[in-house]
């Protein structure tokens, strides 16, 4: 199955208290890298964040980003009713004892040491809460993300295998043109030895004609490379329907492909086959460009 490495994800997922809004980005890169933008609550999940995104991802530079928002604004103040209580009883029985009239209003007691706590450094130091809020949200990016990546992924796939065709037919027609190259020089090389030898008065035997041919045969024969490169065509087609990754098998056997083609130009000695070769490596390169971007 074909992955593409470049492509983009959002999700947001909230609870009573947070809101969590996350967008991955994903761009081709040899190996995984992670580019994590989150909130100060969230900087010590770098690993686990690293654990979750390597269940969906093989290869590719990630950024996520992360927003939280506050969906109910909870006050980390909190009144102490123990202590305020205990206060309210000395001042009464102070006042009690000194004929005095006892406290009506509780404002002054607000402001006594221990009667309101601020928990705002104690509600959650290790940021549990915002993590599973953020969790969710970032396994369904990671989700919609899979999701852009399988639809590029068909287009490259069938694009691929349309550059596979074209490549198939010319390596066939190059098949087919390359015995007639041989009987081509023979005929040549048989016209301008005659032509010289006629103007000299000399005449060549035909068996010395045919050893220059076989030589000429050997060094042109271009047979074991279009094996190989049906070969490889074969094979690449079969990495296309691969379960895994194909990105880096797809890679190498681009190059192997070239390295066939680039052999068979040299080797042919015939401008009809220049010609197919030239086309070759031009669709062997469109190819490579799309690979690039393949897990």
């Amino acid at each position: 199955m074909i992955l593409s490495m470049t492509g983009i994800g959002r999700s947001r997922h909230q609870d009573e208290q947070i809101q969590a809004t996350v967008e991955i980005r994903a761009v081709n890169n040899k190996y995984l890298k992670l580019n994590l933008r989150l909130p100060d609550a969230l900087s010590g999940r770098e690993p686990q964040i690293d654990r979750i995104v390597r269940q969906y991802l093989e290869r590719g530079t990630l950024t996520v980003n992360c927003q939280l928002t506050w969906v109910q604004k909870i006050s980390p103040f909190a009144i102490d009713e123990r202590v305020l209580e205990q206060y309210l009883r000395q001042a009464q029985a102070t006042a009690e004892r000194l004929h005095l009239r006892p406290p009506e209003d509780l404002r002054d007691f607000l402001h006594l040491p221990g009667v309101v706590a601020d928990q705002s450094a104690s509600l959650d130091d290790e940021g549990e809460a915002e993590w599973l809020v953020f969790e969710p949200a970032l396994r369904n990016a990671l989700e919609s993300l899979q999701t852009f990546r399988r639809t590029e992924g068909d287009s490259m796939e069938a694009v691929l295998t349309e550059h596979c065709r074209e490549i198939s037919e010319a390596v066939d027609a190059v098949q087919a043109r390359s015995p007639v190259v041989v009987e081509n020089y023979r005929q040549k090389l048989k016209d301008r030895v005659n032509d010289w030898l006629t103007q000299q008065g000399v005449s060549i035997e035909d068996h010395d004609i045919l050893r220059e041919v076989c030589i000429f045969s050997d060094r042109s024969d271009i047979n074991e490379e279009i094996t190989r490169l049906h070969s490889h065509l074969d094979q690449f087609r079969a990495f296309l329907s691969d379960k895994g990754s194909p990105g880096r098998k797809l890679d190498f056997l681009c190059q192997e492909m070239f390295r066939e083609t680039n052999t068979i130009g040299s080797k042919a000695n015939d401008i009809e086959i220049s010609h197919r070769v030239v086309s070759m490596k031009a669709t062997i390169e469109k190819i490579r460009e799309i690979v690039q971007n393949i897990e």
